[in-house]
This record gives structure tokens, C-alpha cells and sequence, in this order.
């Protein structure tokens, strides 16, 4: 059994407290056959990013076909003194617990920009209060990893990037999604074997500096490891780069390549290629690494330093410089059941708060093309039709059930390498700058909203 596999296997608890308070709450007060409509999205784009990479909603889609309650999870609950009000039918419930909703998503690999509903659920509102917490955690930190991951690809202007983050990760399980997110975004492969295991993206690796102090001297180290692995790069920095180099050539030692972790990488990769180059190592390549993220790698490529990959660890993994994506789900709309009327009837709900304000209702994004680049959004009501425009969210789960076949993360990835070449350049720039994208509301939505906030103040 996987990693994945046990985590799943245990998912029905894998939400907040007051998910399952709300859920007997809702369940004694007989509003279990009330519509929900939830939606998924981001506020506030992070201060250093003009944009988002949406990834994770493979997950969520694992998460909601195989949801369900053990009865140890139930016995669990029941140890909890404040559950002790709760009916016995409540627990019936939970064991016969399955999500039988409807979800909408933009596809894995999209750019999306704030404010714009990544998922819609529409559930009985057990159902979809109770996968909150999970869907959250999983698309904020695929999404933000993901995007990260994608600012660093665009800095590294076509130089491939592999994902070096496994141990400076936050457990096993993030550095595992953060390599699948990271792969999505552009990363050419990651270190991480149980990622490469699990998704099927390229394994790398080089060495590290105990192989190299293992051994009486450099060289002895550098021929027993090129002996087993000849396509392997050595990693030359462990005491001074320089001479390690020359003990190459002059051990005529031949290598696919040499790793600098330490360093003035744009110094050391001119002198090293030039000694390399000398002696007629044309082929050898060099890779660098050391705490690089998009910055230094854009002042590397600036400078026109000869390095031919980038190998980007705690930086990429932990999103280092904006560590949090917010995103948020929230209640835009209950649809009741009118006997009279014999049909259900929806109920736009609206939060007014100061500066947490939400759109209502269930709704759509529409995005407009011009010269082959993305140049607006409106979002919209989900049942107006706004012409000239592509929609961006697609139904994937009705009555509980998936309707369409998934991609894999290679067919993802390719998806995404379509988006990114639709952003114009000053989004993909490696500044402090704050490039804003126009995302717009319908009017439709706009009145709907204004209606709200009046019967509100009333």
C-alpha cells in the first residue's frame, strides 16, 4: 500500500473538528436533504505572485470517490464528550456516508487569477461542509507549490530545473505532492524516488559530499562512482572546486556532468567551463544548486553564467518567500425543495463582512484570447452565456460519480505549457513588481450582489 493509498485510507477524518459538529448539527436540525453550493478560490494573489498554477484536484477527486466512515472512526467520535447529544441516527448516517454531489473544476495546470472559483461543489450541505478542510489543504498547497514551481521555470529561460526539495520539505507527504506540482509547473524531474515511483516523473540525483570524504582523496571518489554510474555528474565543491576540476582532467576522467552546490556560481561555472572546454570536455555539463530560487537564477542567467541545469531544493518546496497560499470556500448559494412549486428553488447567499466580502452564487469564468494571449476574465453567473469568451470551469463528478476521463500529470503538464506560452511576458517577470490582470464581474452578478447587500442593511 502506498503512501497515498494509507492517507486515503483513513481520509473521512482528515478535516477539521467543527466539520463534524457543524455536520450533527445540521443532521438534528433535518437539513440533510439541503443543497449546498460551496465554492473554492483565493482572495489575494500572494505579494510576489502575478499569478496562480491550479494543481491538486486529481486529489480532491480521489478524496471524494473513496470517502467514507469506519466504524473505528465513528467509535472515535463517540469518545468525545461533545457528541454526547448526538442522535444514534446521526451515526447511522456517518457510516453510510458516501459524497453524492456534483463538482466543477478549472483543469489542473490552469492559470487562474483572485477571486476566480477554482471548484464548485453542490451537495447535500453534510456532504459538501464536511470535505472543506481536505479540499483546502490539498489544492493550497499543490497550487502554491505549483506556482512557485512555475516562477522559477520562467526565470530559468529554458534551462531545465529539477525539483531538489525532499528533505527540507514539510513530511514526506508535502515533499511528495510538492514533485508532482513542481512537475506540472515545468521541472524537468526530482530527486524524490517514491514521487517518480508514484507519478512516473524522471528521477535524478547526483551525490553527496559524504560519498566524496568517504574516499582518501577526490579522485579515488570521483572514479569508483563514474566506474558504476558514467552518465553521473560529480559533485566537485566539497573542498575547492577549482582543483577538483583539474583532477578530472587530469585523471582523464570522463563525466556527463559536475554539480556546484557552494559558492560564486557565476564565477566558478566561467572558470570551470573554460577549463573544461580546454581540454576538450565540451560535453560535460555543469549543474548548480545551493538554496537557488528564482532570483538568484535570474541574476545567473543575467551575468550569462554557463550553467546547463538548476537544481532547486527548500526554496521550491516550502514556497519559501510566500510559505501560504489563503485559499477559502465558501457558501454562495442553498437550493430547497418547494413542494408547491415541485422543483427546488436556489437562495444566493453573500458574505458582507468588511474586506471578507464574497460573490454569490454558483458561477463561471469566462476568459477572452487576443493574438494568442489571455488578456481578460469576467466572472460570471454559471447559467449566462457571454459570447467570444472560453469557459473555464468543467463539470468532473455528478450524483457522486466521475464523468470524465482524467489526465495524467504528463498530459497535465503539457496543458499547462500551453497556458503559460498565453501569458504575456510582464507576468512571467522575475520582479517585485505587482502586475495586476484584469478580472472583471458580470453586471448580472454585480446587481445581484447590490440586492444582497441592501436587504442586508435593512
Amino acid at each position: 500500500m502506498s503512501e497515498l493509498d494509507q492517507f486515503y485510507n483513513n481520509s473521512s477524518l482528515s478535516t477539521d473538528f467543527y466539520e463534524l459538529t457543524m455536520a450533527s448539527a445540521y443532521f438534528s436540525s433535518h437539513q440533510t436533504d439541503k443543497l449546498a453550493i460551496f465554492e473554492m478560490y483565493v482572495r489575494r494573489l500572494p505579494k510576489n505572485r502575478n499569478y496562480l498554477v491550479v494543481a491538486g484536484l486529481k486529489h480532491v477527486i480521489d478524496f471524494l470517490l473513496n470517502l467514507k466512515f469506519k466504524t473505528e472512526h465513528i467509535n472515535f467520535l463517540k469518545t468525545h464528550d461533545i457528541f454526547k447529544r448526538s442522535e444514534e441516527k446521526f451515526f447511522d448516517y456517518l457510516l453510510n456516508f458516501k459524497f453524492t454531489g456534483n463538482l466543477w473544476a478549472v483543469p489542473e495546470g490552469s492559470i487562474i487569477f483572485a477571486n476566480e472559483p477554482i471548484i464548485r461543489i453542490e451537495a447535500p450541505i453534510i456532504e459538501a461542509q464536511i470535505v472543506e478542510t481536505f479540499i483546502l489543504s490539498v489544492v493550497n498547497f499543490q497550487t502554491l507549490i505549483a506556482s512557485k514551481a512555475s516562477r522559477i521555470v520562467n526565470a530559468s529561460c529554458g534551462t531545465p530545473v529539477i525539483e531538489f526539495g525532499f528533505r527540507r520539505a514539510h513530511g514526506p507527504l508535502a515533499a511528495l505532492l510538492a514533485s508532482r506540482s513542481s512537475f506540472i509547473a515545468g521541472c524537468l524531474g526530482t530527486s524524490n524516488t517514491l514521487a517518480s515511483y508514484e507519478f512516473g516523473i524522471p528521477s535524478n540525483g547526483t551525490m553527496a559530499h559524504s560519498f566524496i570524504m568517504s574516499f582518501e582523496d577526490e579522485e579515488s571518489a570521483f572514479k569508483e562512482f563514474i566506474k558504476i554510474f558514467p552518465d553521473g555528474f560529480l559533485l566537485v565543491d566539497t573542498y575547492d572546486s577549482i582543483k577538483a576540476v583539474k583532477k578530472i582532467i587530469q585523471n582523464k576522467i570522463k563525466c556527463k556532468g559536475l554539480r556546484l552546490d557552494s559558492g560564486d556560481l557565476v564565477k566558478l561555472s566561467k572558470d570551470i567551463r573554460k577549463l573544461l572546454d580546454d581540454e576538450g570536455y565540451y560535453s560535460t555539463k555543469i549543474m548548480a544548486s545551493g538554496d537557488l530560487n528564482e532570483y538568484i537564477i535570474t541574476d545567473l542567467k543575467n551575468k550569462k553564467a554557463p550553467i546547463d541545469f538548476f537544481g532547486v531544493g527548500t526554496e521550491l518546496t516550502t514556497s519559501r518567500d510566500e510559505p501560504v497560499l489563503n485559499g477559502i470556500y465558501k457558501l454562495v448559494a442553498i437550493k430547497q425543495y418547494s413542494k408547491t412549486k415541485n422543483k427546488y428553488e436556489i437562495f444566493y447567499k453573500m458574505k458582507t463582512s468588511i474586506n471578507k466580502i464574497s460573490y454569490p452564487g454558483p458561477k463561471q469564468v469566462f476568459r477572452f484570447e487576443k493574438n494568442n494571449h489571455i488578456i481578460k476574465d469576467i466572472i460570471a453567473l454559471e447559467d449566462e452565456k457571454i459570447d467570444n469568451a472560453t469557459p473555464l470551469l468543467f463539470q468532473y463528478l455528478k450524483d457522486g460519480k466521475l464523468i470524465q476521463k482524467l489526465p495524467t500529470l504528463f498530459e497535465i503538464r503539457k496543458y499547462h505549457q500551453k497556458q503559460i506560452a498565453l501569458l504575456s511576458e510582464r507576468f512571467k517577470k522575475i520582479s517585485n513588481e505587482k502586475v495586476e490582470y484584469p478580472v472583471f464581474l458580470s453586471k448580472k452578478l454585480k446587481k445581484i450582489m447590490k440586492e444582497l447587500q441592501k436587504n442586508e442593511s435593512t
